[in-house]
């Protein structure tokens, strides 16, 4: 994607012969499929249903920089002492740890965001149009589409705006909204009000087609695929990131109280063979082909197939070294957080000089750079109802939900109460959901800045607030565009 004024490529996949969950979750899209010869038939249309799914794989996205970006631009961060010269290339992303951001180094989020939700717009465009397809199947794929293209606004607002309090009606820049193909005219940037309000408008419209719907029959498990439970985790997550606490509780209480999700008691640790490191200690459940299965959401298989359409830099090969590859590691920050017998300390490993981060160990041989990635599991549930019951002043019950968590770890359980209970939790959560993407996104939400300790960049603190706290609109937007306004500081 060069511009919004640009009309965007429609990215889908071939229509599959056979559906075997693996073809179905992991075959690459075809690019520059005419949206006629697709929705012709109700596999067509299954198909670039699933195109929408790799849509969020895509390189900016959870490919890589999306989920990169919560830990290296914060204080959870650094770059290895031993990094060679592949890991400093720019997909890499060494300017978020460096937080040397221009017009440029942004491009990449932006663009497949926008490709993204180019691709929703092609399909809720076209669907209609399919002559074999029920009316219940039509509405869950339309539902899981506005789904999706709703997050994808949240994660664009997550880096390109200051948080949603920064001005107290929500006035400040946001993002444009797109929902339509072939955008010809010159979009000015939507007010951060005006953003949510879509996405939110978006969820509630879309949930009710969700709630007793199984209408389409595909291969894979659901925690792949947007469903209701999963769409009301990912509102839940949007209420708490906007501080709409009430009703982030509603949301997490009704996923929590499902029984559909359950927590694993206790973290297990166990030898893991590895090719050319030998045999490493790794917490169990995070080694297999899903993340803490019980608990699974709503998660994504990254993997390097089709590079050049997903992503050329897999979330194994930017924290794992590769022979001295690797681009980010722990800071010591962070790290010190940990208790000696916490279990999780399982997920990062000395390489050289430096702790790599081992939370996504993959297949280690056969497909060294596949894993799966956890958009949202039960415990970031479990952790935000914590945080809410202890500022609501339900402290008994926060505890008990806290310490879940400590305890399937082995660390000791926090015993806090009033303002310090809330800061416990907050660590809880820093520490638990180390490198899945939060904790840039959490100092904005409290709307704090950071100090990094252990640092290798030139900027080793920020106070709030801060121009950094929301990245550039990419250089490619102002071409013709008078409307496009970038944001402050560059």
């Amino acid at each position: 994607m060069k511009s919004l004024r640009k009309t965007y490529t429609f990215l889908t996949l071939v229509v599959l012969s056979t559906w075997s969950c693996e073809d179905y979750l992991d075959i690459a899209p075809e690019t520059q499929v005419a949206s006629s010869s697709v929705f012709q038939t109700q596999d067509g249309a299954l198909a670039a249903l699933n195109g929408i799914y790799t849509s969020i794989k895509l390189k900016g996205m959870y490919g890589t920089d999306f989920s990169v970006i919560g830990d290296a631009a914060s204080d959870n961060g650094k770059i290895p002492s031993d990094r060679e010269d592949a890991g400093a290339n720019s997909d890499r992303l060494p300017h978020a740890y460096l937080l040397n951001l221009n017009a440029n180094t942004t491009s990449i989020l932006w663009d497949d965001a926008y490709v993204l939700i180019n691709n929703a717009n092609t399909f809720l465009e076209n669907i209609d149009a399919v002559g074999d397809m029920s009316d219940e199947a039509k509405a869950q794929a339309i539902a899981e589409v506005r789904i999706i293209r709703a997050y994808a606004y949240f994660c664009l607002m997550q880096v390109f705006a200051q948080d949603y309090n920064f001005t107290s009606g929500q006035s400040h820049p946001g993002v444009p909204i797109v929902t339509a193909t072939g955008v010809t005219n010159q979009p000015e940037r939507n007010t951060a009000g005006e953003v949510f309000g879509f996405i939110f408008q978006e969820f509630n419209e879309a949930l009710p087609d969700l709630q007793n719907s199984n209408a389409i029959d595909r291969p894979g498990d659901d925690f792949y695929f947007i469903n209701y439970f999963s769409a009301l985790s990912l509102r839940a997550k949007m209420y708490f990131y906007i501080t709409d606490y009430s009703n982030a509780l509603s949301d997490a209480n009704q996923v929590i109280n499902s029984g559909r999700y359950s927590l694993v008691s206790q973290y297990t640790t166990g030898l893991y063979p590895s090719t050319g490191l030998g045999d490493l200690e790794f917490i169990n459940e995070w080694a297999g082909t899903a993340i803490v299965l019980p608990e699974s959401i709503f998660q994504l298989y990254i993997n390097e197939a089709g590079a050049d359409i997903t992503t050329n830099r897999s979330i194994i090969d930017i924290y794992t070294s590769n022979n001295g590859n690797a681009a980010h590691a722990i800071s010591g920050d962070l790290f010190d957080l940990y208790e000696a017998q916490d279990l999780r300390l399982n997920w990062y490993k000395i390489e050289n000089t430096d702790q790599h981060v081992f939370k996504y160990p993959g297949d280690f041989g056969a497909a060294p750079d596949d894993t799966p990635y956890s958009v949202i599991r039960l415990t970031e549930l479990i952790l935000m109802k914590a945080e809410i019951e202890a500022r609501n002043g339900q402290e008994a019950v926060a505890l008990e939900l806290v310490n879940r968590i400590t305890a399937r770890a082995n660390a000791s359980p926090i015993a806090s109460s009033g303002n310090q209970l809330i800061e416990d939790i907050i660590t809880e959560r820093r520490k638990e959901l180390a490198f899945e993407g939060n904790r840039l996104f959490d100092l904005k939400r409290l709307q704090r800045g950071f100090t990094r300790n252990d640092c290798s960049a030139d900027i080793c603190s920020l106070d709030y607030p801060t121009f950094l706290y929301a990245w550039p609109i990419p250089l490619a937007e102002f071409n013709g565009n008078p409307n496009m306004v970038q944001n402050d500081g560059y």
